[in-house]
């Protein structure tokens, strides 16, 4: 059990380095309405990772992926002509606004986008529930370049284990790997004036490029959806 042990603090240690996730923190960390609600996100990402695991040592994951499979071939024409539909809204939404760009008066514009940053750094608004969702949706998107965290299941799969001992090594596994989620938590809570000064600083930033980066976005997100569905249509 002990060479299993170490397996696992060496393995997750190395696959903790995410810097993915870190970067992701880092930024939420900023936009919460209370310093503590991060740790819905810290949690979400291990509860994820660890019911992943275990769906992957007993070979559920396998069958989920032959079920997704299945669904998207029966589905495929439904899924396409609604990721049509949802390029064709984005760049519906992209000419809206470009329309009002151009009608509101450059000056007022950088004002409002000042006043409005500024209160929306105050309100801090991204949601407990957000911050689960976008903490499941992080990892569940990396499961695919998660390298460490299969090797490790591999290994795993390699001893006899009860159900009891192989859950206890996930639970090791997953504390480890969201150890540097949580150091960050407490640094920021130790430094938290100036983390909130860097982080109003970047949002002033990000404010005054909005204009250009908010339109461009939603049309290259409409372009690409346009796209990969017009491939399957016209394919």
């Amino acid at each position: 059990m002990f060479p299993l042990l170490a397996t696992t603090v060496v393995t997750s240690a190395v696959d903790s380095l995410n810097p993915i996730a870190i970067t992701q923190q880092f930024v939420l960390q900023g936009l919460v309405k209370k310093a503590y609600h991060i740790w819905y996100f810290i949690i979400s990402i291990a509860i994820t990772n660890f019911t992943w695991g275990l769906l992957a040592y007993f070979g559920l994951a396998a069958l989920l992926g032959r079920f997704m499979r299945d669904f998207l071939e029966r589905y495929a024409t439904l899924l396409f002509g609604i990721e049509a539909l949802s390029g064709v809204g984005c760049m519906i939404a992209f000419l809206i606004i470009i329309r009002k760009l151009r009608a509101t008066p450059a000056a007022e514009a950088s004002e409002e986008e000042e006043e409005n940053s500024q209160s929306a750094f105050r309100a801090k608004s991204v949601s407990p529930a957000a911050l689960t969702g976008l903490g499941v949706l992080a990892t569940l998107s990396e499961l695919t370049t998660a390298l460490p965290y299969f090797a490790f299941i591999a290994i795993l799969c390699n001893y006899t284990l009860s159900v009891a001992q192989t859950v206890f090594i996930l639970i090791v596994y997953n504390i480890i790997y969201s150890l540097p989620l949580m150091i960050m938590y407490f640094v920021y809570i130790k430094s938290r004036q100036h983390f909130d000064s860097f982080y109003l600083l970047i949002k002033s930033n990000i404010s005054k490029w909005s204009a250009v980066l908010v339109p461009g976005l939603v049309g290259a997100l409409g372009l690409v959806l346009l796209g990969h569905s017009a491939s399957f249509f016209l394919g």
